[in-house]
């Protein structure tokens, strides 16, 4: 089952630490690109990595900056930094050839939420800017929820995004953490689901513990998979080595149904 999904690894540990372990078990990763990241790695770098990967028949996906940056934003300089930001990603794109590239929708209520059309105007301007780049690279653009209150925001925004690039990333630890909604309660957001990211916590804070370590309810999440058959693509999230382990137990005593669905 591990050959079908992904792990989230920041590009630094990837390559200091991990990446034998990926090449030896065929994990496929999902690398994190910090703007540090960006600005401090020359391009051949990245392409002897890509090599690497490729030459072991090792799928990639993307995981965009965020800290710091508002695709949202209504300050039209902090939404152009955040698009040059955004922008070094997808250059770098034709060399790992990633099956999708996930950044942060970032709406965040406690700031936006008197200026929720701003937003959304906002919004739609930075990923309409970068959807050409998807479309010219064949790698689909999935919008992460984080800190959103519900799915609705999130609805508007992808009735608003006219391309098959554009997709919804699910992140079910930050639905259980940040939100006092139910997994049923983002059903309306299915038709667009196309990658879902699992880690677990307690309800209480973002904690990215292992699946079944906390008290997210993922047989109930798997079925509603099945039930509506929507398949997206499944990237763990593990902050650590143990959690990474707790995780792939949890998946490998899964019922047979289930799993064979997954795959």
């Amino acid at each position: 089952m591990l050959s079908q999904i992904f792990i989230n690894a920041p590009y630094d540990l990837l390559i200091s630490k991990y990446l034998p372990f990926f090449l030896e078990r065929r994990i496929n990763p999902e690398i994190y690109f910090s703007p540090e990241i960006l600005d401090k790695f020359p391009e051949d770098e990245f392409r002897a990595l890509a090599r690497e990967l490729q030459k072991n028949q090792i799928k990639t996906t993307f995981h965009a900056p965020y800290l710091g940056l508002d695709p949202g934003a209504i300050d039209s300089k902090i939404r152009g930094a955040t698009l040059e930001r955004l922008r070094q990603l997808f250059e770098i794109a034709p060399i790992f050839k990633p099956i999708l590239i996930v950044a942060h929708a970032a709406y965040d209520e406690r700031v936006y939420e008197e200026h929720q059309k701003e937003w959304l105007r906002s919004s739609i301007n930075t990923w309409n800017s970068l959807l050409p780049l998807a479309e010219r690279n064949k790698v689909l653009l999935t919008l992460e929820n984080v800190f959103e209150p519900g799915p609705e925001i999130l609805l508007k925004l992808f009735q608003s995004l006219k391309s098959s690039y554009i997709g919804f990333c699910l992140d079910i630890g930050h639905q259980h953490a940040f939100t006092k909604t139910k997994i049923s309660d983002w059903l309306i957001l299915f038709p667009y689901l196309k990658q879902v990211h699992l880690h677990d916590n307690h309800g209480i804070r973002d904690e990215h513990i292992g699946l079944g370590k906390g008290n997210i309810d993922f047989l109930y999440f798997f079925r509603l998979l099945m039930k509506y058959n929507v398949r997206p693509l499944i990237t763990l999230e593990p902050h650590t080595e143990q959690a990474f382990w707790d995780s792939l137990d949890y998946l490998n005593r899964l019922p047979e149904d289930i799993k064979q669905f997954l795959k």
